[in-house]
Formats: C-alpha cells, sequence, structure tokens
C-alpha cells in the first residue's frame, strides 16, 4: 500500500514536523503522520492545561473506535460465543492495557499538563495515559480515517491480541458480559446444601437484577458457582441468537 494510502504523507509534508521534534517521534512510533498537526496537539492536551479546548472530547470517540476495531478484530480470530468475546476485549480495552501501550510509546512525555499535575506525576497515571491514547486514536480517526486508524490500533495492540487469554473461569465470563452492557454485575445464593459432612452437594443460583438466571450443582460452593454461571452464560447466548433470528 502506498504512503498516502496509510495516511503517511511525502517527505516535503512530513518536514513541516521539524520544528516539533518530539510529535514527530510519536508519530514515528505511531506508523502514522497528520497532515493537521492541531487535532494532535489537542489529542495530547490535558484538561488541567484548558477546560474549554482539550482531549475529553476525542477520548469519548476513540474509546468507540478502539471498541471496534478490537472487537472486529476478535470476531474474525476465533469462533468463541459472546461471553468469552467480551472477556478477551474487556482484558484489551482497559485502563491499565491502555496504559501499558502508552508507556510502551512514551506518551506521557508529549502530554501538556499543567505545570503543577505533572511536577505531582500526573504523566505517570495510568488514567492520564489510558484517555490520551484513545483521544490520539481519534484524533488519527479524524485526520486519516477508518482505515488509518484501525492500522494503528492493529499495530499497537497486535502482540497483546495474539496473547489475550479467553480462559477465564465462567464467573469472570460472566461479569465481563454485564460490565460490556454497563450493567450491574451478577450474585451468586446458596440455595441448598445437602448430604452428609465429608459428601457435600451444593447447588447454587446466579442472578442479575433479582432475577434467576440459572443454577448449578457440585460437590464444592466454587465448582457450583462455575457450573451456574457456564449455563447462564449460555442461556444469555441462545436468548441472543434468538434476538437476532427475529431481527432477520
Amino acid at each position: 500500500m502506498s504512503q498516502q494510502g496509510q495516511g503517511l504523507p511525502h517527505d516535503e509534508v512530513a518536514a513541516i514536523f521539524d520544528g516539533q521534534e518530539g510529535h514527530h517521534k510519536l508519530m514515528s512510533k505511531l506508523n502514522y503522520f497528520f497532515t493537521d498537526p492541531g487535532i494532535l496537539n489537542t489529542a495530547l492536551t490535558h484538561p488541567s492545561v484548558s477546560h474549554k479546548k482539550n482531549n475529553q472530547r476525542l477520548e469519548f470517540l476513540g474509546d468507540a473506535v478502539l471498541q471496534l476495531v478490537i472487537s472486529e478484530r476478535l470476531y474474525h480470530q476465533s469462533k468463541e460465543g459472546e461471553g468469552k468475546l467480551t472477556f478477551r476485549r474487556q482484558r484489551l480495552v482497559n485502563e491499565q492495557t491502555l496504559a501499558q501501550v502508552a508507556r510502551k510509546m512514551n506518551l506521557g512525555a508529549h502530554l501538556h499538563l499543567d505545570k503543577r499535575f505533572a511536577q505531582d506525576g500526573g504523566r505517570e497515571l495510568d488514567s492520564v495515559l489510558a484517555d490520551t491514547l484513545e483521544a490520539v486514536l481519534a484524533a488519527i480517526y479524524f485526520d486519516g480515517g477508518f482505515s488509518a486508524v484501525q492500522a494503528v490500533i492493529n499495530k499497537l495492540f497486535h502482540q497483546l491480541i495474539i496473547d489475550a487469554d479467553a480462559g477465564l473461569d465462567a464467573k469472570g465470563a460472566l461479569q465481563a458480559y454485564f460490565q460490556a452492557k454497563g450493567e450491574a454485575e451478577p450474585t451468586y445464593d446458596d440455595l441448598s446444601i445437602e448430604g452428609p459432612p465429608h459428601q457435600r452437594v451444593f447447588t447454587v443460583g446466579v442472578r442479575h437484577d433479582g432475577n434467576l438466571l440459572a443454577t448449578g450443582t457440585d460437590t464444592t460452593k466454587r465448582a457450583a458457582q462455575q457450573k451456574a454461571a457456564k449455563e447462564a452464560l449460555n442461556i444469555l447466548e441462545e436468548r441472543g441468537r434468538a434476538h437476532e433470528a427475529t431481527q432477520a
């Protein structure tokens, strides 16, 4: 693909950044060179500097763009159900992981921060780094379009996506499912305990918003909770497929 097709300018265009060596280094790490340096400046401006012109609105959009690109990549990479895919995405699109990616490219060194906030360690806060990375991704989206930001995200998150472990237990996957929807976490109730002390059989129910989703039975409470969560995931995925069928 040509440089222009990836949002990369010709050499003479890149020369306009010679006076902003720091930004040029950042763009090199992103493998994307902005045609509008102003939007990059906005993406790097923390609210402590300006209440009116800062990166908060870009951060809002960048979060959505990142979610979409990662979701599409995982969708094509794995044939797993919604619960495990949601967990994989949650492990990739969260404050800690975004801050890790930001530190790898030394993003904190490029931030525009209030002097006192910077002296107090603002450049190294996970929340600040994660928000700024999302803002930068939104800036790339505006400057070069979806294909440009998709290429950048795939580059930055490539190894993390490959290593994303869906081996989370069923309880964690169920929790991730509801967290992704912005809903309350599921809760577990002990429904019954049967058998002699050396051969206990536990039955546990998992609820969401007070509604019983599923039950599980096993010789330990933990195992019963896992079975209940797994059954709940199966039920939710089946409901999702049924809903899609009715919309087709």
